[in-house]
């Protein structure tokens, strides 16, 4: 019996076995265990039985009882079970030696029960502390007490305040979410109705707001066709559920990313050799379910044969490496037996030994992108042949109009308008020459994998110094300061160096501003000739940096709108392309306050450049 706060008030006699019928009313002793004292029965106090059931561990006594004159003595065993109180009494008898000897039996099946019962509870204890470790708790149910019976620290492990599950299954299923609580009855009425094993999985929201998940196992034991028991334990499982929510997620993207790309996702398991296809092989290549699971040889077989050594052979090289990422073009033949272009790319799982075990990885059909590129290739191919051939029949009339120009201003007295229009002519067909060479240089550069060079001992300074005398005459107008700082000799094509150094110098003079000189400046750094062409004036826009050596690109069109110089577009790429033959770079600064500066960087030797 319990008061209002749950604390123990007494205990009433619930059920007795035949013996105990004919001891209670023989003796008259009352249901209750505070009232044994007022009706002559001493040795066993309620506060006794209260420590019992507290702390389960059992007691062992002796009672007395006095009526009517007589007096009786009987040993007692109290132990705790479930939520109960079970007292062991022996019949009462007189003080001979049989007696005795059976006091002496009694009290050695007391001392058995006693320690029968302090292994059990240290059982139970045990019990608990695993149940504590796993995050688990412990039920039972029996038709008998039709109630449901929580191990410890239930109402705390489903985050419910003490009392909250109750003692029937209604009860706890108050505390289960409501979307949950018809799968949840329905699967105890289907446990309740087989005898056998059963799971549930369901989630219970806690009295701070957040909702956990959690997953019952057990057994339920039947009588004939009627249920007696239904034990189990719920484990909390809210860790696992998020993860696999989490994977279920990576899963979906994975799938979606397939279908978005077009891709064969694939999985290769690299201890059996088995590569699983994740769908996407009948859109791609044409075969069915059937081919979505194969081994190496089946794949290796649907290379193509002038690719499939080279292929096979890089793969399992790289299985055998320490690199992670792997990556591959090659031709694939299809179900209908044409060649698909693929992109293979994989990436490598390693054990905790290091050792390959599984390889991830995609194939993307790049036949269209690839017949894209190669058509491209062969248009611009053939523009640059027509570009070529143009350029060098325009060579044999561009010679005649030129010679026919200086012939006339040589021979026959002519008036001023006269010697004009032929220096006029003379000029114009010397700037065509410049685009004409322009584009040949350009056809050598794409078509013949670089410009050729005539190397020989050649002195930088000299270069300059002629550079500068030829630029001067052209532009009487403006100032060219040039200095040498060291040695300026080694192994280049002179010609061409010039040729860049001209174009340098004539873009410094053509957009630097006009009222300031060009710098040009030959310096030494040991293995390394550098020469740096500077002026001041308008910034190259950042934009035009990145794209300022491609093919087509005017230098100054946007520093200086109001200047027109006849050309290409095709100097500075002339200029990266000869460079870079002799194995230097070119680089540009530009800025607002510094000016422009062109820096070009040749080895002393350009020999030994391999191309």
């Amino acid at each position: 019996m319990r008061g209002s706060s749950g604390e123990v008030l007494d205990f009433e006699c619930a059920s007795l076995n035949a013996a105990a019928e004919h001891l209670v009313r023989d003796w008259g002793v009352p249901s209750c265990v505070s009232r044994w004292g007022q009706h002559g029965l001493t040795g066993v106090e309620l506060e006794a039985c209260v420590r019992v059931w507290a702390s389960g561990v059992p007691l062992s006594t002796t009672l007395r009882l006095t009526r009517d004159g007589l007096h009786g003595r009987f040993q007692v065993v109290g132990v705790k079970e479930a939520d109960a109180l079970v007292l062991w009494l022996l019949e009462p008898t007189g003080e001979d030696p049989a007696v005795v000897e059976s006091e002496r039996e009694a009290r050695r099946r007391a001392e058995a029960a006693l320690e029968s019962a302090r292994d059990a509870l240290a059982r139970e204890e045990l019990l608990r502390q695993a149940l504590s470790k796993a995050r688990m708790v412990a039920w039972e149910w029996t038709q008998a007490r039709r109630a449901v019976t929580w191990s410890q620290d239930a109402a705390a492990f489903f985050g419910q305040s003490p009392g909250a599950l109750g003692g029937s299954l209604p009860s706890f299923l108050s505390c289960v979410v409501v979307e949950d609580r018809p799968r949840v009855a329905r699967g105890i009425e289907q446990a309740l109705a087989v005898d056998g094993a059963y799971a549930l999985k369901f989630r219970c929201r806690h009295q701070d707001g957040s909702t956990h998940w959690y997953e019952a196992v057990g057994q339920s034991f039947h009588e004939g066709e009627r249920p007696h028991r239904m034990v189990g334990v719920v484990a909390d499982c809210t860790e696992r559920e998020l993860a696999e929510a989490v994977l279920r997620e990576a899963e979906e993207r994975y799938r979606l990313a397939a279908r978005a790309t077009h891709d064969v996702l694939w999985d290769c398991d690299l201890e059996t050799g088995r590569v699983r296809w994740d769908g996407g092989q009948e859109e791609l290549f044409g075969y069915g379910p059937e081919a979505a699971d194969h081994d190496f040889a089946w794949w290796t077989q649907r290379l193509h044969p002038d690719e499939r050594e080279a292929v096979s052979r890089g793969l399992h090289d790289f299985i055998a490496s320490d690199e992670d990422a792997w990556q591959a073009e090659y031709r694939f033949r299809k179900d209908d037996g044409g060649w698909a272009h693929v992109l293979d790319r994989g990436v490598l799982s390693r054990d905790a030994a290091g050792r390959p075990v599984r390889m991830i990885g995609s194939m993307m059909d790049i036949t269209e992108r690839k017949r894209t590129l190669e058509r491209l290739a062969e248009e611009a191919e053939f523009r640059e042949r027509f570009i070529g051939i143009l350029g060098h029949d325009l060579r044999n009339p561009l010679n005649a109009i030129t010679l026919s120009a200086r012939a006339l201003r040589r021979r026959a007295p002519l008036s001023s308008t006269q010697q004009q229009m032929a220096q006029r002519i003379e000029a114009s067909a010397e700037r065509m020459g410049t685009m004409i060479s322009d584009i040949l240089d350009l056809t050598r550069a794409r078509l013949s994998g670089g410009i050729p060079l005539q190397v020989a001992p050649a002195n930088l300074s000299t270069v300059c110094r002629q550079v500068v005398e030829e630029l001067s005459a052209v532009h009487p107008d403006r100032y060219i300061a040039f200095d040498v700082d060291g040695r300026s000799d080694g192994l280049w094509d002179a010609d061409r160096l010039a040729q860049v150094l001209s174009n340098l110098v004539g873009n410094a003079l053509e957009h630097g501003a006009q009222d300031a000189p060009v710098l040009l400046r030959c310096l030494d750094l040991e293995t390394l000739q550098v020469v740096e062409v500077h002026n001041p004036g308008a910034p190259i826009p950042a934009p035009q940096l990145a794209t300022l050596f491609d093919p087509f690109r005017q230098a100054g069109a946007a520093r200086e709108k109001g200047r027109r110089r006849g050309g290409l577009g095709l100097g500075l790429f002339i200029v990266r392309e000869i460079v870079h033959a002799h194995g230097g770079s070119v680089d540009v600064r530009s800025s607002e306050l510094d000016g422009t500066t062109f820096t070009v960087t040749l080895p002393r030797d350009a020999r030994r450049v391999s191309r």
